[in-house]
């Protein structure tokens, strides 16, 4: 990840007595963590007193982040299409090759998706719009998915939507299947479509695609089922996906309008507000605490990279390639450095993980979640960073 606080990154803060007493002071924080997760965004935007913040830089920095969503949802939007085309070449004549490049282009998209959904979750923070925001990611990356609710598993040869031929196979019929009786019965969103292809035991062959037409009612045949399944999955992502991309538009005056109704320095609290809770929420979440917690891409092996993508939105957004960022705006000096040193160690850490990340040391993943809540404290600007010993003017005392 770029970072523009040059030489400051390198300092190893986290082995020195410094970055022990900033972990001491987030303490506090991280004790507090389950109980801020549960909180939704106040509808008047709060957050620490902001001294001095210049109004125009603020309208500067606020607007390029809601642009940088935009190209970002655009992208989402563009890789999901691809993703389509894929599925669908797949369907028209399946083979090893299309199986693997719809595989490909489902990693690419889940990715562009992981990296977009910070921006995602700004557009809907305002109150009036945030059951939206949250229906709209539970039909789009709802998960674990369960492999069993959608296809044969091992042992059950007659399980899943692909063998109930009393559920008929419409998009409205999907949607409606989706989380019927549990948060794990997912039909629609990438980690559904994730089953069909990846396959219950991540063992799927390009066969199991092959249309076949025996029988009185070749369209009840699992393959068949199957195929048809598969298709809608595409369908209603890009459905969604593309719905998500009409609103996000300055001149569509939907998600748009309340933010910029707000001050520029309030835009910026709102910002922050929903980039701390997207550390608790959704990147803390995909850390696995033992072998007993739920994984989110267990077959494509993707939760690692998803964690990346978000974390590399966020570090955008504090620390941009150029211009001032949020951490520049919000944050004193300590803070800065100590927030762009926890991303680099951070990312550091993920790359040299195990992938899949569940596969990975506890005390890694330990580790990683502490950087993870440092780095939702700095953001938050309550905890106060101690000067650099080197920093510190030393005072003379008379009679020395």
């Amino acid at each position: 990840m770029g970072n523009p606080v040059g030489k400051l990154v390198t300092r190893a803060i986290l082995g020195s007595a410094r970055g022990a007493l900033l972990l001491a002071a987030l303490a506090g924080l991280v004790a507090c963590d389950s109980e801020r997760a549960e909180e939704s965004l106040p509808d008047e935007v709060q957050g620490p007193a902001i001294e001095t913040v210049d109004t125009q830089a603020a309208e500067t920095l606020s607007r390029a982040i809601w642009d940088a969503g935009l190209a970002q949802v655009a992208n989402t939007q563009a890789a999901v299409e691809v993703l389509n085309h894929t599925v669908e070449a797949l369907l028209e004549k399946p083979s090893a090759e299309q199986l693997q490049a719809a595989k490909l282009a489902w990693l690419d998209a889940h990715r562009e998706f992981a990296a977009a959904l910070p921006y995602i979750r700004l557009a809907f923070a305002p109150g009036p719009l945030r059951e939206q925001g949250r229906a709209l990611q539970l039909v789009v990356d709802s998960w674990p998915a369960q492999p069993g609710y959608l296809d044969t598993v091992p042992g059950y040869s007659d399980s899943g939507i692909v063998n109930d031929t009393a559920v008929e196979l419409t998009l409205t019929n999907l949607r409606r299947q989706h989380r019927l009786t549990a948060h794990e019965e997912a039909s629609t969103g990438f980690h559904a479509l994730e089953v069909m292809l990846w396959g219950p035991t991540s063992e799927r062959a390009a066969t199991d695609f092959t249309a076949e037409s025996t029988g009185e009612k070749p369209e009840a045949l699992a393959a068949n089922r199957r195929r048809a399944l598969t298709r809608l999955m595409v369908e209603a992502l890009s459905e969604d996906v593309h719905r998500l991309a009409k609103r996000m538009p300055y001149g569509a005056n939907d998600l748009s309008r309340p933010f910029l109704a707000l001050d520029p320095v309030a835009r910026l609290q709102q910002i922050r507000a929903t980039h701390t809770q997207m550390v608790d929420e959704e990147l803390l979440r995909r850390l696995p605490e033992s072998s007993e917690s739920d994984v989110e891409s267990s077959r494509a092996a993707d939760s690692k990279q998803a964690l990346l993508s978000m974390l590399r939105t966020l570090q955008g957004n504090w620390f941009p390639a150029s211009g001032a960022g949020m951490a520049a705006l919000l944050l004193d000096r300590y803070q800065q450095e100590a927030l762009a040193e926890h991303f680099v160690a951070l990312e550091a850490l993920l790359l040299g993980m195990e992938d899949p990340i569940e596969l990975a040391k506890l005390e890694n993943l330990a580790r990683a979640r502490q950087l993870l809540e440092a780095v939702a404290g700095l953001m938050s600007g309550t905890v106060e960073v101690p000067a650099a010993a080197e920093d510190l003017t030393p005072v003379s005392l008379q009679g020395q």
